[in-house]
């Protein structure tokens, strides 16, 4: 196969494109510079084990708190953690 610009020269008409250096542009250069500085640096978020589970973030093994209290029962004794997710 044949790609220009790749593997084969460009050519235009008869003539054939040389390649050339682009004049630096101090403006698209400080506009990158600005959404850099603006956007911070990624961090991961640190969790809880409890809340991180067994397997990573999955399910398994990851505290889910107290059940939704029924009539009068307050539920605030027990406390859920999923075993295994079918």
């Amino acid at each position: 196969m044949v790609w220009p610009g790749l593997n084969a020269p460009i050519l235009r008409g008869r003539e054939l494109v040389q390649q050339q250096k682009l004049p630096k542009d101090e403006e698209r250069e400080a506009k990158l510079i600005k959404i850099r500085d603006s956007q911070g640096k990624f961090r991961m978020l640190k969790l809880d084990p409890l809340e991180r589970g067994w397997s990573g973030t999955k399910m398994p093994g990851r505290s889910i708190g107290a059940p939704d209290p029924i009539g009068e029962g307050k539920g605030e004794v027990l406390s859920v953690l999923l075993i295994q997710v079918f």
